[in-house]
């Protein structure tokens, strides 16, 4: 009997362990997705305001 005790404390550990795998996966996965899409929004404005200023100096110009 206490083979199977063994047994299924094992398995709950393996399955702790992939549990715990997935959500450091996950936190990565989204930390990678946060950077992604602030560099996207950095990127926008730059150009943007570089839209606007060659606009005002062919207006201008």
């Amino acid at each position: 009997m206490a083979s199977d005790d063994s047994g299924a404390q094992d398995r709950r550990e393996t399955k702790s362990a992939k549990h715990l795998e997935k959500a450091r996966a996950g936190g990565e996965a989204r930390a990678d997705y946060d950077a992604t899409r602030q560099a996207t929004e950095d990127k926008t404005v730059r150009l943007k305001a570089l839209r606007i200023a060659k606009e005002k100096a062919d207006k201008n110009g």
